[in-house]
């Protein structure tokens, strides 16, 4: 009881200090994407149910829910021959995906998506799209601040996705460097 008294007086006393105190700015902004440390002092409060911080959705796809069925769509996250990203040369692991998109029909509609973070936390993340007909479609944009890198890559498939939505093309290739994204949605209808 008395832990929970302090803690709760101590949390007061710091969101007083606003953001001029390092722990107060960190406790004002933290967003659900954000990991806490196992054993930091915030992290035994916020998990002992001390701290209610505004919790946001972690999925971006609010389109899909758990039932949704992706049978239509398959997610390869392997390269055409296996290659550890950690024991190959960059220039191979660039051939082998050169070589897997060289293998992409030339009438599909090919999308390429990327997520970013700086070292301030600003996000983003961007779509490059080309048709066979030479129509070329770019888009970048900025997500909330302190978004997880997963979630910049998987905010830009979705705008993938719209955009390919629009198009009666029976082949799409969304083309990620994000191999955790692929897997996510690989596994989605295991998610609950």
């Amino acid at each position: 009881m008395r832990i929970r008294t302090n803690s709760a007086k101590y949390i007061a006393k710091l969101q007083s200090l606003g953001s001029f105190n390092r722990t107060s700015k960190f406790i004002l902004q933290w967003t659900s994407n954000q990991r806490l440390k196992k054993d930091s002092p915030v992290g035994v409060m916020w998990k002992r149910g001390l701290l209610d911080f505004n919790i946001e959705p972690c999925i971006p796809f609010s389109c899909l829910t758990p039932n949704t069925s992706l049978d239509r769509v398959s997610f390869n996250d392997q390269l055409l021959s296996r290659a550890p990203k950690h024991t190959q040369h960059p220039d191979m692991m660039r051939q082998l995906s050169l070589e897997l998109i060289n293998n992409i029909p030339s009438q599909a509609l090919v999308l390429y998506t990327d997520g970013s973070k700086s070292d301030s936390g600003r996000t983003g993340s961007g779509v490059y799209v080309k048709a066979e007909d030479g129509l070329v479609f770019r888009c970048r944009f900025h997500n909330p601040d302190n978004c997880s890198v997963f979630r910049s890559e998987l905010l830009a498939i979705r705008e993938a996705l719209n955009f390919a939505l629009r198009f009666e093309n029976s082949d799409i290739y969304v083309l990620t460097d994000s191999k955790s994204s692929i897997q996510y949605l690989k596994n989605w209808p295991e998610i609950r």
